[in-house]
Order: structure tokens, then C-alpha cells, then sequence
């Protein structure tokens, strides 16, 4: 039974957990490079992840015998003002430096609210990103601030992160509003299943609890405890004045008292000066009182 509930409840953690990591996507990587179509005119590339998503942006390696020129960049990401002036400040940090062109270079970026890493990118449902590059794609213009490719190539990405296309359409506080209200079921529903999640590990733990009590007290020794007697009483003689010589039985009462504990059998043989040897059998289980007599 207990195997059995085990077996259950790691399944429905197993199940749990497939159902999370199955929501997760893995986007078409984004490759920077102006020979990608994906950067439309105008506008660049407009993503709409959602929480648990990831997306490589990558430097494609050159091949030597290729024919096709070697480009280096920066890419940062940026606020809304930055992207739409193409430019970027002393103070952003690049993502990516595309400068090895015989290699594959990439950075992932996971879609999460909450990083365990210190310098992590953390992403909220409703909310916009931004990457682009003022790089001229040479080697000389590489730490270029303004202009660059981000706007003779519109090379920009777009990240509406936990929206949707169909969402976009209908601009204006009924959109927001809506994202607002998708972000805190989500928030509730993460809140949710950890509480399940806690409980049945409680559960667990007690069943593991009671399990091992009550195997730890099957196999505990059992001490048998023995019977005694209390002083014999005044015994009863029939007649007057008979004899003790032994020819004629005496009529004996006897107490027995038994311990405070468990059943046990017992045979006690009792001798004395009243004729026969006296055998007494308790076999039945102590009473309160504990007082019983025997007539023999």
C-alpha cells in the first residue's frame, strides 16, 4: 500500500513537471548578419515570447572560401528612446560581440521574471525589450554610438514579451488591462500549484512517518510479564475440628492477583500444610480488580 502511494505521488510530480517544461518554447535563432530577411525594412523583427521561452542570437561563422564578407558587431539591449534614435550610451553593456567570424557565437536569452543569477535578464509578461546594434558591420565602426545598422538595415528586435499577435490588434487600456489580468492568474496559478506541490510532500512525509512506526513496532521484542500471588488468605476448614493429616481434602481459597500488564498463561503450584499440593491456572486476561479465587 504504501509502495503503491509512492509510486503515485512521484508520477504526479513527474506529470507536473513535463506539463511545465512542455509550455516552454526554444524561438527560431535570430542571426545577425544583413543577409538576414528576417529584419524587415523599417520595422526589424517583432518576437512575442512568452515566460519560459528562449531565443539565441547568433553570429554566424564565415566560411574563408565563402565569398561572403566577414561583419563585426555589438548588440545591446535598450529602452524605447534608444531604439527609436538608433543609439546607445557609454554606459550599456553589450550582449554580444560578434568579432570571431570562424566561429558560432551566441547569447540565450531565457524569458524568466526572476533570475538566480546576479547580472540575469529578467523579462515581465505585458512589457517591451529592445536589441539593436549601431554597429556599421567593419571592424573600424564597431564601437560606433549612433546610427549604424540599427538604422540603415533596421537591425532591431522587438520582444513583446506574454502577448500575442491577436492581442496586438486591439491597442489601448482594454489590451492592457488584459495583460494585467493574464499576469496575475499566472501569478496565482504558479502560487497555487507550489501549495499543492508543498502538500503532497507533507503527505508524503507522513506516510513515511507512519510507515516506519508502525514497522518499528512490529518488530519490537514484546516482554512477557509474569503473574504473582499475594498472601494466601485464612483458609476454611468443613467441620469442626477435622485433621490436617493429609486423608481428607481441605477446602483452600486461594487470591490471585495478576500483574498490570499483558496476557500471559501461568501455572503456579502452591503447597502447603492443607493436604494436597494445590495447582492454580490463570488463563484469562487481567480484570479490575485483579482479584480472583479459586476454590479447590
Amino acid at each position: 500500500m504504501g509502495d503503491s502511494m509512492w509510486r503515485y505521488y512521484f508520477g504526479v510530480l513527474f506529470i507536473a513537471c513535463k506539463v511545465n517544461l512542455s509550455r516552454a518554447l526554444i524561438l527560431e535563432s535570430i542571426y545577425w548578419n544583413t543577409t538576414n530577411t528576417k529584419f524587415v525594412p523599417g520595422q526589424g523583427v517583432v518576437l512575442y515570447p512568452q515566460i519560459g521561452d528562449k531565443l539565441d542570437i547568433v553570429c554566424p561563422r564565415v566560411d574563408s572560401g565563402s565569398g561572403e564578407s566577414v561583419e563585426y558587431y555589438k548588440v545591446y539591449m535598450v529602452p524605447r528612446e534608444q531604439l527609436d534614435s538608433c543609439t546607445i550610451t557609454k554606459a550599456d553593456t553589450p550582449l554580444l560581440n560578434c568579432v570571431k567570424p570562424d566561429q558560432d557565437v551566441k547569447f540565450t536569452l531565457k524569458f524568466q521574471e526572476f533570475s538566480p543569477n546576479l547580472w540575469g535578464l529578467e523579462f515581465f509578461r505585458g512589457k517591451d525589450y529592445y536589441i539593436i546594434s549601431t554597429s556599421n558591420g567593419t571592424m573600424e565602426g564597431i564601437d560606433n554610438q549612433e546610427g549604424g545598422v540599427c538604422k540603415t538595415k533596421s537591425m532591431k528586435i522587438i520582444m513583446k514579451v506574454g502577448q500575442s499577435e491577436e492581442g496586438e490588434s486591439n491597442n489601448g487600456a482594454g489590451g492592457k488591462s488584459s495583460s494585467v489580468i493574464g499576469s496575475e492568474v499566472a501569478l496565482f496559478a504558479g502560487i497555487a500549484s507550489g501549495s499543492v506541490i508543498f502538500i503532497i510532500i507533507i503527505i508524503m512525509l507522513v506516510l513515511l512517518l507512519l510507515k516506519y512506526r508502525r514497522r518499528h513496532r512490529k518488530h519490537s521484542p514484546q516482554h512477557a510479564a509474569t503473574l504473582s500471588l499475594s498472601t494466601l488468605a485464612t483458609p476454611k476448614r468443613s467441620g469442626g475440628g477435622g485433621n490436617n493429616n493429609g486423608s481428607e481434602p481441605s477446602d483452600i481459597i486461594i487470591p490471585l492477583r495478576t500483574a498490570d500488564s499483558v496476557f500471559c498463561p501461568h501455572y503456579e503450584k502452591v503447597s502447603g500444610d492443607y493436604g494436597h499440593p494445590v495447582y492454580i491456572v490463570q488463563e484469562m486476561p487481567p480484570q479490575s480488580p485483579a482479584n480472583i479465587y479459586y476454590k479447590v
